[in-house]
């Protein structure tokens, strides 16, 4: 058997790179730049930076007084921690609360077993592109001042978000370029990637290696980045085919089946005008996607997929059914 593609499997740590030095390496490896990330707009470095803790909050220390008195009351210490609530996602002002919660497991009262209070407004002017706070006396006295600190910390993660990347921005670009290489994830293997042989596929895993291996100088934190991409041909490539198209069946599937919904308030004529023209031309670059990729597969595998094929011609029936409903 010839050659018939690439396992890949990777691993990006947290980072702290500046957009124009990821661009520059993205550049030196041959990597494409529409898969290096792009400074945020300032809301979005705002939004980012508001999420603190993520959705179990940030824990923070009562004052010690407290902790005594509570200890010696109900056996048990307070568990105290800093939540993000969402109070308004639309311009022009963009407000989210820093929600105190201040719990004791052991006690019997509702009114202790959880206690909630807004400890601070921020907001974000959209249209001034500035970013405001104020705060709220703790009626209860759960915190002592480290809230001030949190939100200088929000301050300083905004104006450094403005300009700096992270992991997770690094790693949706990489899966942007796994995606375009039309990828599929071998089942039961925890993130290992197969990518048929294709014309630039391995130049561009190549790069890719190279991008994740060059992200060492801004990495934050023990872990180390890190890439593989080996090549798959003869008798191993034999022993993995079956269990490659199965995969690959299971992604197209999943794929025209959003394809399906995607389309399907065109076909009902639910939608109309603009709407439906986006709907139209989403529809159009989601198949042609899904066409190549399945072409590739095909190639590479040297096999028709036949449940596949007989899937993808359904959709491009009813795509061509819907856009012409559009015209």
């Amino acid at each position: 058997m010839n050659e018939m593609g690439f396992l890949t499997w990777w691993t990006v740590p947290d980072v702290s790179a500046s957009y124009s030095d990821l661009l520059q390496l993205a550049s030196r490896v041959g990597l494409p730049s529409d898969c290096v990330p792009n400074p945020p707009s300032a809301r979005h470095a705002w939004e980012k930076a508001t999420n603190v803790g993520g959705q179990r909050g940030l824990k923070l220390e009562p004052p010690s007084h407290l902790i005594d008195q509570v200890f010696m009351q109900y056996g048990a210490p307070p568990v105290v921690r800093l939540l993000t609530r969402r109070v308004s996602d639309s311009a022009p002002l963009l407000r989210r609360h820093l929600v105190r919660e201040a719990s004791i497991p052991t006690s019997s009262e509702h009114g202790k077993q959880l206690s909630l209070q807004t400890v601070a407004v921020l907001e974000f002017d959209c249209h001034a592109q500035r970013a405001d706070s104020t705060f709220v006396y703790d009626r209860d006295g759960w915190t002592n001042g480290n809230v001030q600190g949190v939100v200088t910390e929000i301050e300083d993660k905004y104006r450094h978000y403005l300009h700096h990347a992270d992991g997770n921005d690094v790693r949706e670009g990489v899966r942007k370029l796994l995606e375009q290489l039309h990828r599929v994830g071998l089942r039961g293997t925890g993130g290992v990637y197969f990518v048929p042989c294709h014309d630039g596929a391995e130049p561009q895993l190549q790069a890719l290696r190279a991008y994740i291996r060059g992200l060492a100088t801004w990495q934050v934190g023990k872990l180390r980045p890190a890439c593989n991409v080996v090549r798959l041909h003869g008798e191993e490539a034999e022993n993995l085919k079956e269990e490659i198209i199965e995969s690959a069946t299971d992604e197209f599937k999943k794929r025209l089946a959003d394809l399906s919904d995607k389309i399907e308030p065109l076909l009902q004529g639910h939608v109309s005008g603009r709407q439906a023209d986006r709907i139209a031309e989403g529809a159009t670059n989601d198949l042609l996607l899904i066409q190549a990729a399945v072409r590739a597969y095909q190639h590479s595998l040297d096999d028709d997929l036949t449940t596949i094929a007989d899937m993808l011609n359904m959709a491009e029936g009813a795509v061509s059914k819907a856009l012409g409903l559009v015209v």
